[in-house]
């Protein structure tokens, strides 16, 4: 009796054990029945590279939908190469350059009268204007680390108002030109800085040559105009600025006439122009800081 009672229990508990050990291992697995046919894991294209490319095909282009385009090649154009016909637009050159023909009155990139369109990265070289932005509604355009070269008279030529014209380097535009030539001009309210200018309307004959130029209550601090102009043309500025501005921080050396150009009412602090034809110009009201201007 005794030996039947023993069995009983080594049974039953090998059966609770084996019901633990069940439960155990169904906590663990989870549902055995698949939840539904497998999903895809593969990104669109648009979720890959959400911009828009421009080829050597599409060219010339006229940007007529807000978004951002990167070039994926260096171009070239017979005339115009991009005209932006929309706002909100930025254009990345992807390290590439717009190359023009040398010849005519064409544009890099046109613009009349947009606003935020930011241009950055490339090299924008022998058009007529480098970036144009025409219209006197054009407003808070951005131009960064682009370089310009070699363009008939304008690299970069901003009307309207408070532009940024950052890290960029315009050098040998304008080069025989005729007329009046700017490596940089961005008009009133604008931010030019950490700039390079050098050898703009080097041989020209037009009445101005301006390395660097800024409209009303701008701010010029950090760039370096050098060799622009020539004694034998019309005036030559390394750098002007309108009035109520602030320059600081710049560097001018050999530019034909004056190094730094500053007009009525003025801030101009811890600038250096030396060995140009005269080192600093300063108008009515202007405040000077420290400069270093022979």
């Amino acid at each position: 009796m005794e030996t039947k009672q023993k069995r009983t229990k080594v049974v039953v508990s090998v059966l609770a054990l084996a019901a633990l050990v069940l439960f155990s291992l169904s906590g663990y697995a989870g549902k055995l029945e698949p939840g539904g046919p497998p999903q895809p894991t593969m990104k669109t294209l648009d979720e890959v590279e959400p911009r828009i490319p421009i080829s050597q095909a599409d060219i010339p282009l006229t940007i007529s939908t807000p978004g951002s385009y990167y070039l994926t090649e260096d171009v070239t154009a017979a005339g115009t190469a991009i005209t932006v016909a929309v706002d909100d637009v930025t254009i990345d050159l992807s390290g590439f350059a717009l190359v023009g023909p040398d010849s005519g009155t064409n544009c890099g990139i046109y613009m009349s009268g947009r606003s935020n369109v930011e241009i950055r990265n490339g090299t924008v070289r022998d058009f007529y204007t480098g970036i144009y932005e025409g219209g006197s509604l054009g407003q808070d355009h951005r131009v960064i680390d682009v370089r310009f070269v070699s363009n008939g008279l304008r690299g970069i030529f901003l009307t309207g108002k408070s532009h940024l014209v950052k890290d960029c380097t315009a050098s040998d535009n304008g080069h025989s030109a005729t007329s009046t030539v700017y490596g940089i001009w961005a008009s009133n309210g604008s931010t030019v800085t950490g700039n390079t200018v050098y050898f703009n309307g080097y041989l020209a004959t037009g009445s101005y040559v301006y390395g660097i130029a800024a409209g009303n209550g701008s701010t010029v601090t950090g760039n370096t105009a050098s060799d622009n102009g020539n004694s034998a043309g019309g005036t030559v500025y390394g750098i002007y600025v309108r009035s109520g501005s602030t320059v600081t921080a710049n560097t001018t050396r050999n530019n034909a006439d004056y190094g730094i150009y500053a007009s009525i009412y003025c801030l101009v602090d811890q600038n250096t122009a030396t060995d140009n034809g005269t080192n600093m110009y300063t108008g009515t009201g202007c405040v000077l800081g420290n400069n270093c201007a022979p």
